[in-house]
C-alpha cells in the first residue's frame, strides 16, 4: 500500500499592518496651586483630562443696557464677565495607595484661604509650539463626585466630570515683555529704537511698543534718576509725569495695573524704600494702558545724565486661552 504524504498546511499570511497616522501633540493644561505646585491635567499619568473642556474661549460679555422712549435699548456698557473653566478629569493610580496620594495632593492644592487674603492659583495652557498663556483662578467645584459600589471595589480610579475653576479676571496673560532705555544728556540715541536730538538739560525721544496681545495690557514703569520724567502716549495724547526730580541712583516704580489685578501695588508710585510718590505727579496722572498692536511712546526727562534709565514691563493680555 503506497504511503500518502500530506503536505504541511500553508501558514496564513501575516496580518497586514497599516501605518499609523501621526498624531500631533495636543495642548497641555496645567493647574498651578497657590503654593506653586504644578499638576499636569492632560499628560495621561495620574491625571487625565477627557473630552468636554470648556470655558477657555471668548467669554460671553455682560451687556449693560438702558431703556429708551422709542422702546429700543441703549447699550451703556460692554463688560467681559468672569470666566468659569470646566476640565473633566480622571484621577487614577497603580494601586489604592498611589491613587489616594495623587487624589489627596490635588485636593490639598485647592486651599485658597490665607490669613487676610485669597491666594490665587493659575491655569496654564501650553501649545505645541512652546507658547503659553495663563490665568489666575480658584477651585470652584467638582472634586466631590457621586460614588457607587464599583468605585469602592476598584479603589484606584475616579472620574470627576465637572471639575471647575473660577477666574475673576477673564483675560489670559502671556510672558512678561520688557524694554529698557538709556537717557543721556549728550548726543546719543534713545535706545533701543530711534536716534534723537537732545539738549543739554532735557533728553527724550519716541519709540514704538508692539503688544502681541488682543486686549489692553497694563504697564509697570521704573524710572531711575536723576531726572524729571514725562511719559506720553502719542497716539491718544494721554500723559503723566513728575513735578519732582528723581534723585540720582533712586528708582521710582509706577504701577499702572488696576488694584483688582494687582491688589498690593496697583495704581501706586513708590521708590525703593517704599515711600509714596503719588503726590509727586504733575496734576492727575493719566496712567495709560497698552492696546493691542503698535503704540508710539514719547518720553522726556529733564536733568538726565548717562546713568538715567527708563524701564517698561508688561504682560500681554488675551481674550482666550489660545
Amino acid at each position: 500500500m503506497p504511503l500518502i504524504i500530506v503536505p504541511p498546511p500553508v501558514p496564513p499570511d501575516p496580518p497586514r499592518v497599516w501605518p499609523k497616522v501621526p498624531v500631533p501633540p495636543g495642548k497641555r493644561v496645567v493647574w498651578v496651586s497657590p503654593d506653586g505646585d504644578e499638576f499636569p491635567l492632560t499628560d495621561g499619568d495620574a491625571y487625565t483630562s477627557v473630552t468636554g473642556r470648556n470655558g477657555f474661549g471668548r467669554v460671553v460679555p455682560d451687556l449693560v443696557t438702558e431703556g429708551t422712549a422709542s422702546g429700543a435699548a441703549r447699550l451703556a456698557d460692554y463688560r467681559d464677565s468672569p470666566r468659569l473653566m470646566r476640565i473633566p478629569l480622571v484621577i487614577s493610580g497603580d494601586d489604592p495607595g498611589a491613587y489616594l496620594a495623587v487624589h489627596r495632593a490635588l485636593v490639598a492644592s485647592t486651599r485658597h484661604r490665607r490669613p487676610g487674603q485669597v491666594a490665587m492659583g493659575r491655569i496654564r495652557v501650553e501649545l505645541p509650539s512652546g507658547q503659553w498663556r495663563e490665568i489666575g483662578a480658584v477651585y470652584h467645584g467638582g472634586l466631590d463626585p457621586s460614588e457607587d459600589e464599583l468605585d469602592d471595589l476598584m479603589w484606584s480610579r475616579q472620574e470627576h466630570p465637572s471639575l471647575e475653576f473660577y477666574a475673576p479676571d477673564p483675560y489670559f496673560v502671556g510672558p512678561e515683555q520688557s524694554l529698557v532705555w538709556r537717557l543721556a544728556s549728550e548726543r546719543r540715541s534713545f535706545f533701543p529704537i530711534y536716534p534723537i536730538r537732545v539738549a543739554s538739560s532735557q533728553v527724550g525721544g519716541d519709540a514704538t511698543i508692539t503688544s502681541p496681545g488682543d486686549a489692553d495690557s497694563y504697564p509697570v514703569w521704573e524710572i531711575t534718576g536723576p531726572g524729571t520724567p514725562v511719559i506720553t502716549n502719542a497716539d491718544t495724547g494721554q500723559t503723566w509725569g513728575f513735578s519732582t526730580e528723581v534723585p540720582p541712583g533712586e528708582t521710582v516704580t509706577v504701577d499702572c495695573r488696576p488694584p483688582d489685578i494687582a491688589p498690593e501695588t496697583g495704581l501706586t508710585a513708590t521708590d525703593t524704600a517704599g515711600a509714596d510718590w503719588w503726590s509727586a505727579f504733575e496734576g492727575f496722572p493719566a496712567l495709560w494702558s497698552i492696546p493691542p498692536g503698535s503704540t508710539r511712546l514719547v518720553a522726556t526727562m529733564v536733568g538726565a545724565t548717562p546713568e538715567s534709565r527708563l524701564r517698561l514691563s508688561y504682560r500681554p493680555r488675551y481674550l482666550a486661552g489660545w
